[in-house]
Protein backbone atom coordinates (compact mmCIF):
# COMPACT_ATOMS: atom_id res chain seq x y z
CA UNK A 1 0.00 0.00 0.00
CA UNK A 2 1.28 3.45 -0.96
CA UNK A 3 1.94 5.91 1.87
CA UNK A 4 0.72 9.49 1.39
CA UNK A 5 2.41 12.41 3.11
CA UNK A 6 2.12 16.18 3.16
CA UNK A 7 4.76 18.65 4.24
CA UNK A 8 3.57 20.70 7.22
CA UNK A 9 6.00 23.23 8.78
CA UNK A 10 8.94 21.52 7.11
CA UNK A 11 8.04 18.01 8.31
CA UNK A 12 6.43 15.15 6.42
CA UNK A 13 3.14 14.09 7.96
CA UNK A 14 1.44 10.84 6.93
CA UNK A 15 -2.17 11.30 5.77
CA UNK A 16 -4.92 9.20 4.22
CA UNK A 17 -5.50 9.13 0.49
CA UNK A 18 -8.70 11.22 0.85
CA UNK A 19 -6.86 14.00 2.71
CA UNK A 20 -3.99 13.89 0.22
CA UNK A 21 -6.39 14.06 -2.73
CA UNK A 22 -8.44 16.93 -1.24
CA UNK A 23 -5.27 18.90 -0.48
CA UNK A 24 -3.90 18.60 -4.00
CA UNK A 25 -7.24 19.32 -5.64
CA UNK A 26 -7.39 22.57 -3.70
CA UNK A 27 -3.72 23.27 -4.44
CA UNK A 28 -4.23 22.77 -8.19
CA UNK A 29 -7.36 24.91 -8.13
CA UNK A 30 -5.47 27.78 -6.46
CA UNK A 31 -2.66 27.43 -9.00
CA UNK A 32 -5.17 27.54 -11.85
CA UNK A 33 -6.84 30.69 -10.45
CA UNK A 34 -3.47 32.37 -9.92
CA UNK A 35 -2.43 31.66 -13.54
CA UNK A 36 -5.80 32.85 -14.82
CA UNK A 37 -5.54 36.10 -12.82
CA UNK A 38 -1.98 36.68 -14.05
CA UNK A 39 -3.22 36.59 -17.65
CA UNK A 40 -5.79 39.31 -16.95
CA UNK A 41 -3.78 41.58 -14.67
CA UNK A 42 -2.13 44.60 -16.20
CA UNK A 43 0.63 46.66 -14.71
CA UNK A 44 1.41 50.33 -15.20
CA UNK A 45 4.66 49.32 -16.88
CA UNK A 46 2.74 47.26 -19.47
CA UNK A 47 0.57 50.26 -20.32
CA UNK A 48 3.60 52.57 -20.62
CA UNK A 49 5.40 50.06 -22.87
CA UNK A 50 2.42 49.74 -25.21
CA UNK A 51 1.78 53.49 -25.24
CA UNK A 52 -1.67 53.31 -23.65
CA UNK A 53 -2.59 56.25 -21.44
CA UNK A 54 -3.57 55.08 -17.96
CA UNK A 55 -5.91 58.08 -17.64
CA UNK A 56 -7.82 56.84 -20.68
CA UNK A 57 -8.32 53.41 -19.12
CA UNK A 58 -9.38 54.83 -15.75
CA UNK A 59 -11.78 57.36 -17.24
CA UNK A 60 -13.22 54.83 -19.68
CA UNK A 61 -14.42 52.64 -16.80
CA UNK A 62 -16.13 55.52 -14.93
CA UNK A 63 -19.67 56.54 -15.81
CA UNK A 64 -19.69 60.29 -16.40
CA UNK A 65 -21.80 62.31 -13.97
CA UNK A 66 -23.58 63.95 -16.90
CA UNK A 67 -24.84 60.56 -18.08
CA UNK A 68 -26.24 59.80 -14.64
CA UNK A 69 -27.96 63.20 -14.46
CA UNK A 70 -29.49 62.76 -17.93
CA UNK A 71 -30.69 59.26 -17.07
CA UNK A 72 -32.32 60.55 -13.88
CA UNK A 73 -34.00 63.41 -15.78
CA UNK A 74 -35.31 60.97 -18.39
CA UNK A 75 -36.79 58.75 -15.69
CA UNK A 76 -38.46 61.73 -14.02
CA UNK A 77 -39.92 62.81 -17.38
CA UNK A 78 -41.14 59.26 -18.03
CA UNK A 79 -42.95 59.21 -14.68
CA UNK A 80 -44.58 62.55 -15.53
CA UNK A 81 -45.79 61.03 -18.79
CA UNK A 82 -47.09 57.98 -16.92
CA UNK A 83 -49.01 60.28 -14.55
CA UNK A 84 -50.90 61.69 -17.56
CA UNK A 85 -52.33 58.23 -18.40
CA UNK A 86 -55.78 57.14 -17.29
CA UNK A 87 -56.11 54.88 -14.24
CA UNK A 88 -56.65 51.76 -16.34
CA UNK A 89 -53.73 52.61 -18.65
CA UNK A 90 -51.50 53.08 -15.61
CA UNK A 91 -52.71 49.76 -14.25
CA UNK A 92 -51.76 48.03 -17.51
CA UNK A 93 -48.29 49.59 -17.66
CA UNK A 94 -47.57 48.99 -13.97
CA UNK A 95 -48.81 45.40 -14.18
CA UNK A 96 -46.78 44.54 -17.26
CA UNK A 97 -43.56 46.43 -16.67
CA UNK A 98 -43.23 47.04 -12.93
CA UNK A 99 -44.95 43.96 -11.52
CA UNK A 100 -43.75 41.85 -14.50
CA UNK A 101 -47.09 40.12 -15.01
CA UNK A 102 -47.93 38.42 -18.27
CA UNK A 103 -50.67 39.80 -20.49
CA UNK A 104 -52.83 36.80 -19.59
CA UNK A 105 -52.41 37.33 -15.85
CA UNK A 106 -53.20 40.99 -16.17
CA UNK A 107 -56.18 40.29 -18.42
CA UNK A 108 -57.63 37.98 -15.76
CA UNK A 109 -57.11 40.61 -13.06
CA UNK A 110 -58.70 43.38 -15.16
CA UNK A 111 -61.41 41.09 -16.55
CA UNK A 112 -60.36 41.73 -20.15
CA UNK A 113 -59.22 39.46 -22.92
CA UNK A 114 -55.48 38.95 -23.36
CA UNK A 115 -55.68 40.40 -26.87
CA UNK A 116 -57.36 43.54 -25.49
CA UNK A 117 -54.55 43.98 -22.99
CA UNK A 118 -51.98 43.51 -25.76
CA UNK A 119 -53.76 46.02 -28.00
CA UNK A 120 -54.02 48.60 -25.21
CA UNK A 121 -50.37 48.06 -24.24
CA UNK A 122 -49.22 48.79 -27.81
CA UNK A 123 -51.48 51.83 -27.98
CA UNK A 124 -50.21 53.18 -24.63
CA UNK A 125 -46.57 52.57 -25.54
CA UNK A 126 -47.03 54.36 -28.85
CA UNK A 127 -48.54 57.35 -27.02
CA UNK A 128 -45.72 57.31 -24.45
CA UNK A 129 -43.18 57.18 -27.25
CA UNK A 130 -44.74 60.24 -28.88
CA UNK A 131 -44.82 62.05 -25.54
CA UNK A 132 -41.18 61.16 -24.79
CA UNK A 133 -40.15 62.54 -28.18
CA UNK A 134 -40.97 65.96 -26.74
CA UNK A 135 -38.24 65.46 -24.15
CA UNK A 136 -35.57 65.10 -26.83
CA UNK A 137 -36.58 68.19 -28.82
Amino acid sequence: MKEYTLIVKGRRVPVTYEVYKAYYQEYEHERYLKNKAAKHEHSLEQFIETGVSIEFICLDSITPVEDEVLKTEQIVYLYRCLDKLSAQEQQIICGLFFEEKTERELAKKLQLSASAVGYRKRKILKALFQEMKGYYR
